[in-house]
């Protein structure tokens, strides 16, 4: 749809943008990026990377199941999760890879999504546009038009006041709910870590739901220590 793709170019060109502006902002970015990159070849598909991290994780008290496929990860979860009925989450690729969410409502649960972009998107019923922007394909007046539906009242096209709603309906699920689904940046092998990064603040709201903390992570984020996982 062209209007949609005119919102896309909009979206995307802001954050380019800002990105342009801020680069000077990190030093020593090219250099960073080649470790990184030389990091990463070396650590996905390192077996004895693997089980270390899998040992000190479950030696820092946390439960750790190693599934083999998506459906043995679904299970896993869905196990975890027991008799709750709510369930809060924050953005998560791997979780979208094995369609966790659509699973885990089809068993009856429901499952919010707690950053602004995916849940507007959970609400329209739609397909994310973009893994970082999943709702960039959207005008504010698309916006307004599926939270007035939702709320059932007319809700303005101000982007301050969308994005307000939004977040309020967020909060009162986070007050609910008692387990909490992120992903994870990267988990240090060596330390037994699992490292979150968020801009929003709702993943630490997740992480930190009274009952439980589920983390998803494939293979590809675990890093040898901190150092690295922090490089």
């Amino acid at each position: 749809h062209a209007r949609h793709i005119g919102a896309m170019r909009k979206a995307f060109g802001l954050v380019k943008n800002r990105q342009k502006a801020n680069m000077g902002r990190i030093p020593d970015l090219e250099n960073r990026k080649k470790k990184l990159k030389e990091v990463r070849q070396k650590c996905i598909g390192d077996g004895t990377l693997l089980k270390q991290a899998i040992e000190n994780v479950r030696r820092n008290g946390i439960k750790v199941y190693h599934a083999k496929s998506k459906e043995e990860a679904i299970w896993f979860t869905s196990t975890e999760i027991g008799d709750s009925r709510l369930v809060v989450k924050s953005k998560s690729n791997v979780t979208k890879e094995i369609g966790l969410t659509e699973a885990l409502m089809a068993k009856g649960m429901e499952v919010v999504e707690t950053d602004v972009g995916d849940r507007i998107i959970q609400l329209c019923g739609g397909v994310p546009s973009h893994p970082t922007g999943p709702a960039s394909h959207l005008s504010r007046h698309d916006v307004a038009k599926v939270l007035s539906h939702h709320f059932r009242k007319k809700v303005k096209s101000t982007p301050e006041e969308l994005v307000e709603l939004v977040k309020d309906e967020i909060a009162g699920h986070l007050g609910e709910a008692g387990i909490g689904i992120t992903g994870a940046n990267a988990v240090a092998a060596e330390e037994g870590s699992i490292l979150l990064v968020h801009n929003e603040g709702n993943i630490m709201q997740v992480a930190t739901r009274p009952e439980k903390h589920i983390v998803l992570a494939g293979t590809d984020k675990i890093y040898p220590n901190l150092e690295e996982a922090l490089n």
